[in-house]
């Protein structure tokens, strides 16, 4: 198997939150490593209107990225009726090349924090707002799998996207397959009781699969408890390419970008 870093291969971090305040006098320096390891770009979703307000403004600094806008279920005590105005406005400036990130966490609701009902009260019309733009989604979700397949699947929602840091069955993962998403696979598959998952991302189609870091968060294994990094995904790759008994990086690389096109046909010419 060829290395991780070697430099002919190519590869894209397809979810990495790189405009997190802990990148703060770091950020130059982590996308180095990332582009001396192959690494083309990123793709950075929205999670508030103030974090992508300050995303907007930021001047592009030579690293490679796709900037995304959403409302996350994380945020949504910040969430106000005026931003999904901001959002469509947002959008649009951007050329974003889809819509979140956007979701459901069961967790959230269980814990008391933030009532599934709230959450689907954002989600449902960031929907509304992927079709009218015709955008995929970038999906949060979590215990939610089945009903928010479902609901897509009673509105005949046909623009695809990312279910991002998959952790569902195999089922589940067809599903959406089918239903034109592609599954985030990342640092959760590293983990020594992921063997489910493994089995899982070893079942599915390889078209259904886009590696992403989630930077900072969602850490492999081997991190240890320190910040995340574009970096990462070469490494994914190999790991990856292992679990699926893969002769070479090349061919799990080129399926990843073929993979980001076929998914997110807005970010075409963004990775070169």
């Amino acid at each position: 198997m060829k290395s991780a870093g070697e430099a002919s291969l190519q590869w894209f971090d397809a979810h990495c939150h790189f405009d997190f305040e802990v990148y703060e006098g770091r950020r130059e320096g982590d996308w180095a490593q990332a582009s001396a390891a192959g690494v083309a770009g990123v793709m950075i979703p929205g999670v508030s209107r103030a974090l992508t307000e300050a995303l907007m403004k930021r001047p592009s600094q030579g690293w490679n990225q796709h900037c995304l806008a959403g409302l996350h279920p994380y945020w949504c005590h910040e969430h106000h009726s005026s931003d999904l105005t901001f959002l469509e406005q947002a959008l649009k400036q951007l050329k974003s090349a889809a819509v979140g990130e956007a979701g459901l966490d069961v967790h959230l609701a269980k814990s008391g924090q933030v009532a599934m009902e709230t959450q689907w009260q954002w989600l449902q019309p960031q929907v509304e707002l992927a079709e009218h733009l015709r955008l995929p989604l970038v999906l949060h979700v979590r215990g939610m799998h089945d009903e928010l397949w479902s609901f897509l699947r009673r509105r005949s929602f046909s623009y695809g996207g990312l279910v991002h840091a998959f952790s569902g069955s195999e089922q589940q993962g067809r599903r959406w397959h089918e239903l034109g998403f592609a599954l985030g696979v990342g640092g959760a598959m590293t983990h020594p009781r992921a063997q489910r998952l493994r089995r899982t991302l070893t079942a599915l189609p390889s078209e259904a699969l886009l590696l992403e870091t989630d930077s900072p968060d969602m850490l492999p294994a081997f991190l240890g408890g320190r910040v995340n990094v574009p970096a990462m995904i070469p490494l994914y790759g190999a790991i990856l390419a292992r679990l699926r008994n893969m002769d070479s990086l090349s061919e799990i690389a080129q399926i990843q970008q073929q993979n980001l096109y076929r998914i997110f046909p807005f970010a075409c010419g963004k990775f070169v």
